[in-house]
């Protein structure tokens, strides 16, 4: 009879959610970064260049290292006119690590590593509002992917530099479900699927600047990722289970501008190809393999950012972010309830004898979103997410 149920409930469960925890991607590393709502690509002058854009490498002298970690504090709230709940989001800690040297040479090149978290979070919601979704959704979703990139920079002219970088990412899916029990109702069953898996991307940067004006652009390919593992039933069967994944690619161009040595503003668009998430394979040993349908669209990102040197020890930063999101209507569900939204942050760097420490908080501030598409999961989704960082910058 348990097997029954577990087989029963295989297919509703795996087709409605597969693959998703927080899926949009997290904040990007770095507060110098972050604290300029992410308009740091025609900066780039620290080690976390790696990350936003290799070429900036060149700026850098000696060598560097950076250790930070961003915290977010996300919340969701569904509302429909005979249900609402709130999601129960865990504290997530997305830290990173980034070094860059010249080498101790003349010769314009740089080396710099960098190690950051650039999808995944975790969602959970109550078991209530997995019976009032017909338990087609997880009441707990996450993703961990980190992403190890060593980058070389050149500096072609005193003025322009080029950088490119190799993008090792792992990844790791877990999801848990509640099954459906056919009639006569037995005891709710409990579901899970654990699978991960590695993909490989590049990286590519320009930068050319002035006194006056920095323009800067950043490439990062696409990435494949083809997880396995397995889904089981405590107590009942365990599975093999296969699915891939296919990371969008990104591009972004921004320009700065000094109207005086102490005063940075900067303007980032960036194009994120979310559309390469059309379909997404399934394959448990079980069942006939089959696809889920997701049809996301390309999405962009609109930041400006400022930072202004206070003093020769004290660094202010802030910024703003338009952010669209890649989800239509006919395919958004509770895991990864996203919807265009701001973002508002501002931080400071203080510098002292033993290394510099960055500080940072922020804001992202989410549209409501309303589906009515004749589903279980009609109704106002209202997310709302609060976040730090802490660094610490060593240049020797």
């Amino acid at each position: 009879m348990k097997m029954k149920i577990a087989m029963a409930g295989l297919v509703m469960v795996l087709s409605a959610s597969l693959l998703y925890g927080q899926a949009f991607r997290n904040p990007p590393p770095g507060t110098a970064s972050i604290s300029q709502a992410g308009a740091f690509t025609a900066q780039a002058d620290d080690a976390s260049a790696v990350s936003q854009n290799p070429a900036g490498l060149v700026q850098i002298k000696g060598h560097q290292i950076i250790i930070g970690s961003d915290i977010l504090f996300p919340e969701t709230k569904y509302k429909s006119p005979g249900f609402s709940e709130y999601a129960d989001s865990s504290t997530a800690y997305l830290p990173y690590f980034f070094f860059s040297t010249d080498f101790r040479g003349t010769a314009p090149v740089r080396f710099g590593l960098g190690v950051n978290v650039p999808y995944g979070q975790s969602t959970e919601w109550s078991y209530d509002a997995v019976r009032n979704w017909l338990y087609s959704v997880p009441h707990y979703s996450a993703m961990q992917t980190v992403n190890i990139s060593p980058v070389l920079a050149y500096g072609i002219t005193p003025e322009l530099s080029a950088g490119a970088g190799f993008n090792i990412y792992t990844s790791k899916l877990e999801l848990k479900y509640l099954l459906a029990p056919p009639p006569p109702p037995p005891d709710e069953m409990h579901a899970k699927v654990d699978v991960d898996g590695t993909g490989y991307g590049g990286s590519f940067g320009l930068l050319y600047k002035t006194d006056n004006i920095s323009i800067g652009a950043t490439y990062k390919t696409g990435f494949d990722i083809d997880y396995d593992g397995d889904y089981s039933v405590p107590g009942v069967l365990k599975e093999d289970a296969e699915t891939a994944m296919d990371f969008p690619p990104a591009a972004c161009l921004g320009i700065a501008v000094y109207p005086n040595r102490k005063l940075k503003i900067e303007f980032d668009a960036e194009w994120i190809g979310y559309s390469c998430m059309d379909k997404i394979p399934v394959d448990i040993t079980v069942i006939p393999p089959y696809e889920i349908d997701k049809d996301w669209d390309d999405c962009y990102t609109f930041a400006i950012g400022t930072e202004y040197k206070k003093s020769e020890r004290t660094i202010l930063r802030g910024g703003i972010a338009y952010l669209t999101t890649p989800i239509p209507d006919s395919t958004l569900e509770p895991s990864m309830p996203d919807s265009d939204s701001f973002i508002i942050t501002a931080g400071g760097e203080f510098i002292t004898k033993i290394g510099a420490f960055n500080l940072m908080l922020g804001a992202h501030l989410y549209t409501d979103r309303k589906i009515d598409n004749g589903g279980p999961y009609d109704g106002k989704y209202g997310t709302r997410a609060y976040f730090g960082a802490v660094e610490y910058k060593k240049g020797f």
